[in-house]
């Protein structure tokens, strides 16, 4: 029950959803943004509050508000993933592919250097500071590499996955045919070792591609990757992209091109280097 007096606080935001007292949750965000009005992780949580409400109509808004700046500013797969969120609020908006295909088109024509949009979004959370923003940055750079057409069909063949934590989200292996790109969350890089034990690799956090072999190849899963807390992930299937390559060859050679670019960075580097290969 409410007390007549108390005052919703940020820092209690978590617990008041828990318990589904959205009305406090709206408050502690609202006072929040009096104080910081372009804070976008607190603007993010007010649209996903309005959702949990049912005020689909301002969460639809907000959400296409917010991924029109993040694609302003470079930070692609951040409105890609909010673009998601509009389509499952509202399945007719079909107009949102178009919209970002031509934001990320007109954006990379600017060719702002990385250093200005490192400056924007002070809201954006501490942790990982400019090292993160500079590797979402680049990693966002994949779309950007896209003629205005097969970006349009890129963006409309992606899907957007959620994972618990704890959760596995591809086993070592496993038949696999597709890339996943971290929105949001953590998660954890394991193989199996000699005796057949998993041998911890490596944390991926925002930025961070897997699957990318499995994708271009069809061969199977080279690692297990564990969700370490909750998830937000853009899935790229093999099968979407072979359909959209038969009719624009272009696409397969970008994401090779691109992968070859990032090849030290990816999970299957990291195991061959363990494996001495």
């Amino acid at each position: 029950m409410r007390l007549p007096f108390s005052k919703a606080r940020i820092e209690d935001l978590d617990r008041y959803i828990a318990r589904k007292d959205y009305d406090h949750a709206l408050e502690a965000v609202g006072r929040a943004l009096q104080n910081n009005p372009k804070n976008f992780n607190l603007l993010l949580r007010q649209a996903e509050i309005l959702t949990m409400v049912g005020d689909r109509q301002r969460a639809i808004e907000m959400y296409r508000k917010l991924a029109r700046q993040y694609a302003r500013d470079g930070f692609y797969a951040k409105a890609i993933a909010l673009y998601k969120k509009v389509l499952r609020l509202d399945p007719g908006q079909q107009d949102v592919h178009a919209e970002l295909a031509h934001l990320i088109d007109e954006d990379r024509r600017t060719r702002r250097p990385i250093e200005e949009r490192l400056s924007l979004h002070r809201g954006f959370r501490k942790r990982g500071k400019n090292e993160q923003r500079l590797k979402e940055l680049r990693a966002s750079e994949l779309f950007g590499q896209f003629d205005r057409r097969s970006l349009e069909d890129i963006l409309s063949s992606t899907s957007l996955r959620g994972y618990i934590e704890g959760e596995t989200i591809v086993r070592e292996g496993e038949p696999g045919s597709s890339l996943f790109l971290i929105v949001s969350g953590r998660v954890e890089v394991f193989t199996a070792g000699d005796d057949g034990k998993q041998v911890y690799l490596a944390e991926l956090g925002p930025g961070d591609f897997f699957g990318e072999i499995s994708l271009l190849t069809g061969k199977p899963r080279t690692a297990t990757i564990k969700a370490v807390d909750r998830v937000s992930a853009i899935e790229l299937d093999k099968d979407s992209v072979d359909r959209i390559a038969a009719r624009q060859p272009g696409v397969r050679s970008v994401l090779e091109q691109f992968y070859q670019r990032r090849a030290q960075e990816t999970v299957e580097a990291v195991i061959r280097k363990l494996r001495g290969n």
